[in-house]
């Protein structure tokens, strides 16, 4: 068993599966709660949209907007259900291969996407993959490191990485807690989803919902 199939025997799969459908193959292809474009996210959690003023608005009357480059909610203290701390915002900082989103309170992890390829991502999904991940983000999740491989990436229980496509592209997801000491938020090695895939079995849906046809 090499490195990475370690890793994934370790490994705990965070999301839980909206099917039970198999590919040719028979791996099961599984389906994260959170679904997301540029317009719009869906979970069984929460729905938002993309409303003409550039805020996006919940089903359950909470709205969030972007403010310059930090994303807060809208009648902070108006009594709707919080995404992010009525008082606070989170800060979106463009990474040369990716995104980092950066609350302005202790209490919440930092959220760190970066691409394999090593390009940034598109800015009109900043705001819904923030908010998809709030909801639960679909994928290879890694978060138990195996003291017997550390040739492996570090993923503790104060860190958590999850690896998924993008609009045909890999990226890693690392959620880390604050103060914790987690590894370099880099993608874990080139071919580090196709071995997971194929230690486990099972392959996810991309959390990113396509364009209609034609678009």
């Amino acid at each position: 068993m090499n490195r990475l199939q370690r890793i994934a025997a370790v490994g705990s799969v965070a999301a839980i599966s909206g099917c039970a459908a198999h590919d040719a193959q028979g791996r099961e292809v599984r389906t994260g709660p959170a679904r997301f474009d540029a317009q719009s996210v869906t979970s069984p959690k929460g729905a938002y949209t993309l409303a003409g003023d550039g805020s996006w608005g919940g089903l359950l009357g909470d709205r969030y907007e972007r403010v310059y480059d930090a994303i807060r909610k809208v009648d902070g203290f108006s009594g709707t259900p919080s995404l992010i701390l009525p008082s606070g915002n989170v800060r979106i900082e463009r990474l040369p291969d990716g995104v980092m989103y950066v609350p302005s309170y202790y209490s919440a992890g930092v959220w760190i996407f970066v691409t394999e390829d090593g390009k940034p991502l598109p800015e009109n999904l900043e705001v819904p993959l923030y908010l998809a991940a709030r909801l639960g983000l679909g994928g290879q999740w890694i978060n138990v490191w195996d003291p017997n491989d550390d040739a492996g990436p570090r993923v503790d229980a104060d860190c958590g990485l999850v690896l998924f496509e993008l609009q045909g592209r890999q990226v890693a997801g690392w959620l880390n807690r604050r103060g914790a000491v987690c590894p370099a938020p880099k993608y874990p090695g080139s071919g580090t989803l196709a071995h997971l895939v194929q230690a486990r079995r099972e392959v996810w849906e991309s959390p990113d919902r396509p364009a209609p046809w034609g678009k």
